[in-house]
């Protein structure tokens, strides 16, 4: 008998974030890892009426790929984009076994795959087809969180597994606040204190649609108008490799200055992918306050209630005109529960990671 926490997922990813429909075509993606969950997804799409297809991933033929492959077999995208751009709805099961698989691969070799997918990904960031993106428990996972695999399935579960209505009722107050502003000041520790532009943007209120678990709201900011400095407690992964302590100082919008406490090298890469890297593409702030503690797991990390995020990279097109453009979007999140402030043209709006308006 199937696990009814699975179930739930499923109907949760079928029905509230796709509302697949009679008739629609669906990507179902995911490794062998996430079998039980892939096969509850495909039978809601069933339900719905869709027609499920499944894109089903053997753990180790990417890294197999990236280290083996030639350039032109790594810069190959057609596969993806043959499936995205034929799908009404694409489910996206995060289910790595090995999470540290890529971190010896070149930088150089990452940002090629990366520039040869961007199309077909720009085409879901402007929402050209329905997507979700959700996680399974793995063991790889777990111990990325320094949890037994039994403590990480009740954590996901748990934040996944909610009623999402409710939490979209609970962000739109706040949302409302930050639409009316233009000038976003975050304080906090570390010499944190950096400002960020959204005049004339509106918030996008995450409630299940593209990731789950969600719970946040965010902007796509006026990108060159970022000023100040801000300092990021929380460990972070990016493309398999773990980066902690990381300050950027920001003028005109650009990072100038960037150092880490470790994973320098790699912050250093991922900066110089391209000019847009170093601009921001998003500024999110978590509001799902069932989340209570970071896992180094950015689908998680970034929901927390009393967080914000900053996304080095592109933008998301429905958040605003003139979005930054970049080959990578790479979120990194700030607790702002101890000693934290956010103002809205120079109101006080958040202390200490909770709202006081």
């Amino acid at each position: 008998m199937a696990d009814e926490r699975i179930v739930r997922l499923a109907d949760i990813l079928v029905n509230h974030s796709l509302k697949v429909q009679p008739g629609e075509k669906i990507l179902i993606n995911g490794s062998t890892s996430a079998i039980p969950l892939i096969r509850e997804v495909y039978k809601s799409v069933l339900k719905a009426g869709g027609y499920p297809h499944t894109n089903v991933e053997v753990p180790g033929l990417l890294g197999t790929l990236m280290r083996e492959g030639t350039e032109e077999q790594i810069g190959y995208a057609g596969w993806t984009e043959l499936l995205f751009y034929h799908m009404d709805g694409y489910v996206n099961i995060l289910s790595e076994e090995n999470t540290k698989e890529l971190t010896n691969v070149e930088s150089r070799r990452m940002t090629l795959r990366s520039k040869a997918r961007r199309p077909a990904l720009e085409h879901l960031m402007a929402d050209k087809a329905k997507w979700v993106l959700t996680k399974f428990p793995t063991q790889g996972y777990a111990q990325d969180a320094e949890m037994s695999l039994e403590e990480l399935e009740n954590f996901i579960y748990g934040a996944a597994n909610v009623d999402y209505a409710e939490i979209e009722r609970s962000m739109q107050a706040a949302a409302a606040k930050f639409d009316a502003a233009s000038k976003v000041r975050i304080v906090g520790s570390n010499g944190t204190d950096v400002t960020v532009d959204i005049e004339g943007r509106k918030g996008i209120i995450a409630a299940g649609r593209h990731n789950i678990p969600d719970g946040e709201f965010y902007y796509t900011p006026n990108f060159r108008k970022t000023e100040g400095t801000i300092f990021f407690e929380w460990p972070t992964t990016y493309r398999g490799r773990e980066i902690s302590g990381i300050r950027l100082v920001f003028r005109e919008g650009q990072v100038v200055e960037a150092t880490a406490q470790k994973g320098q090298e790699f912050l250093e890469e991922a900066l110089n992918s391209d000019e847009g890297a170093r601009y921001l593409g998003e500024l999110g702030i978590g509001a799902n306050y069932g989340i209570t503690r970071p896992t180094k797991d950015i689908l998680f990390d970034e929901k927390i209630g009393g967080s914000i995020h900053l996304a080095l990279g592109q933008a998301y097109e429905q958040g605003g005109p003139d979005g930054n453009k970049s080959v990578i979007h790479w979120d990194i999140v700030k607790g702002l529960m101890d000693g934290g402030e956010i103002y809205l043209d120079g109101e006080l709006v958040q202390k200490n990671g909770k709202w006081v308006f």
